[in-house]
């Protein structure tokens, strides 16, 4: 053979080797909420990987071992940097008899506070006390979450409680869209106060669908107090952060967005999306509530 060939022998003998190793180096997609993991390799992604216990906390973007054995894929743990601690410098304590010469200075007295050491070298007053503790400041509101007062999934221009969802897989061709009513809470629960930040959660069913690919959810706003009998318009449109099969996340509602739901100009949430496996996704029953934190 020519020694492009020979070369071209040796990359695919080196590949196969690899792929038969019973270990390998995989980026961790995104985390399902029940401790599982979805696995990207090359361009495949892995789905519902169970984990060691040691591999914890489990984030995405981790680069982790995985063991392929006769029982499939299981994630061994991180692979990572050691963590470099900070270790504060030494001082040197010594006892001994009276006298020890050289630069030392005699302490006329030791003062002692809880956590503090005054040693005074000379003739005075003791040390002035702390100064008075300013006062407390005013406290902030407590965060609050609100569960929707209903979730309801549209199709063909009408209700289809058969599932909560955006889009549509290309065989299923009439795309979905959901929203999430909460009358006048969210409005009532930011009166007389300023708001933070506003997030709603969003989570992806763990049953095949679309693509096995983070997601984004595509939100928005509505004004209705309770769900209507037809398709309700959705504005003030925005991207979430891509979900995975099985995975989570409070998203961050725009502060622009925020601040119409706050006032009650805007009274819910919505998901929408065209006909596209990158664009489908199911939402769980657990979708849907809003956390407001304030200033």
């Amino acid at each position: 053979m020519s020694d492009a060939e020979n070369s071209l022998a040796a990359l695919v003998r080196a590949e196969v080797e690899r792929q038969m190793s019973p270990f390998q180096l995989m980026a961790v997609d995104s985390v399902s909420d029940d401790g599982t993991v979805n696995l990207a390799w090359g361009e495949a992604i892995i789905n519902n990987v169970p984990a060691n216990v040691s591999y914890n906390p489990r984030a995405e973007g981790d680069v982790v071992l995985v063991l392929n054995h006769p029982a499939g894929w299981r994630v061994m743990d991180k692979i990572g940097n050691p963590v470099e601690i900070d270790v504060p410098e030494p001082i040197d304590l010594e006892f001994g008899p009276p006298n020890p010469g050289g630069n030392y200075v005699q302490a006329a007295a030791v003062w002692v506070q809880e956590g503090r050491l005054y040693v005074q070298t000379g003739e005075g007053p003791p040390p002035s006390p702390e100064d008075p503790p300013s006062p407390p400041k005013a406290s902030k509101p407590k965060p609050v979450t609100l569960d929707p007062s209903s979730r309801q999934g549209y199709r063909s221009g009408r209700k289809d409680s058969q599932r909560i969802a955006q889009g549509a897989s290309p065989s299923y061709p009439k795309a979905w869209s959901a929203i999430f009513t909460f009358g006048n809470r969210i409005a009532a629960a930011c009166n007389g106060k300023t708001v933070d930040t506003m997030q709603i959660r969003v989570a992806r069913t763990s049953k095949p669908h679309g693509t096995s690919k983070k997601v984004k959810p595509k939100l928005g706003l509505h004004d209705e107090t309770s769900p209507p009998s037809s398709t309700p318009s959705l504005s003030n449109k925005w991207d979430g952060p891509g979900l995975g099969f099985g995975s989570s996340k409070w998203i961050t509602i725009p502060s622009s967005q925020a601040a119409k739901l706050a006032s009650g100009a805007m009274k819910g949430i919505g998901i929408s999306a065209g006909v596209s496996n990158s664009t489908y996704l199911i939402a769980t029953s657990g979708s849907g509530e809003v956390r407001i934190t304030f200033k």
